[in-house]
């Protein structure tokens, strides 16, 4: 038996990137069972530090990256269907080289948005999960802020107003039309499901903090606002809560396995690479609860 499935505990080693946010973990190889007590570790480290950093898991067959993921939850499925890893449909692909059906590529670098996903679902994920298969030479970060820390920071004013504001979300913004991918705003303008009324400012139902919290490619509005006052408000809170002190950027080492508390932070995806380097990621999302 291996030291590690021996004594997963005395070879973890966990490391704080920040004050507000990050932590990496070295000395655990997840191909291997994890006891519970380790598990737990992990799991708390992710709500503490809002993004934990797993290092040095390439070596890890999708079967085993998923049975990685389960040990913090329940998985869901990812609502993109279109990129999937073979026989896995809990995890999700992805990728700068996919086209859209125009031949576009599918993600456009100058349309990213800090956001938390699937806020127009009932019950958006947990925790979001992001594996490197593939990485460039440099760049292509995943950049993580604490809005829980960010929220404690705004003032007062500020925080009352937004405090019980609600949110309207679809698929994609009839505010960014213009700029969307085709294939989902086809099936935006297709969808006869309503809106999902969230919380602009969500309660952690763990610790009981507050965190700003939207997908801003997904509001349609804040109610009391139209479309677009919607998105040049957001765009102003984005700018207050993304401040240095509480973002992490992620620039991966193949392997990695990226976990962030989405209940409690905004993430956007870095477009400052080669693009004809591939950057290849490898997505699994665990249920949460209903916002509030």
């Amino acid at each position: 038996m291996s030291a590690v499935m021996q004594a997963p505990a005395q070879s973890l080693k966990i490391t704080k990137v920040k004050e507000h946010i990050g932590a990496i973990v070295t000395g655990i190889d997840l191909a291997q069972p994890v006891d519970a007590a380790t598990r737990k570790k992990l799991y708390d480290a992710v709500v503490e530090n809002v993004v934990l950093v797993i290092r040095g898991q390439a070596h890890l067959t999708p079967a085993q990256l998923q049975a990685a993921g389960e040990m913090f939850g329940e998985l869901m499925e990812d609502q993109n269907r279109l990129y999937l890893v073979d026989g896995f449909p809990l995890i999700s692909v992805l990728d700068n080289f996919h086209k859209d059906s125009q031949g576009g590529p599918a993600k456009v670098g100058k349309n990213a948005t800090w956001h938390t996903d699937h806020t127009n679902q009932e019950l958006p994920p947990k925790f979001t999960m992001l594996y490197a298969v593939a990485v460039p030479d440099k760049g292509g970060a995943t950049w993580v802020c604490n809005s829980r820390a960010a929220y404690q920071s705004l003032p007062e004013g500020l925080k009352r107003k937004i405090t019980g504001m609600k949110t309207e979300n679809t698929l994609i913004s009839s505010a960014r039309f213009k700029i969307a991918n085709p294939d989902i705003l086809r099936a935006q303008l297709e969808s006869r499901k309503p809106p999902t009324v969230q919380p602009l400012v969500r309660t952690h139902p763990e610790t009981g903090t507050r965190a700003v919290w939207f997908h801003k490619s997904k509001t349609e509005k804040i109610i009391g606002m139209s479309p677009q006052e919607t998105q040049d408000f957001l765009q102003e809170l984005t700018d207050q809560v993304t401040q240095p002190q509480f973002c992490y950027g992620h620039e991966y080492h193949k392997g990695d396995l990226l976990i962030i508390d989405d209940r409690a932070s905004l993430h956007r995806a870095g477009s400052d690479f080669d693009q004809s380097q591939q950057r290849r990621l490898y997505r699994m999302l665990v249920r949460g609860d209903k916002p509030y």
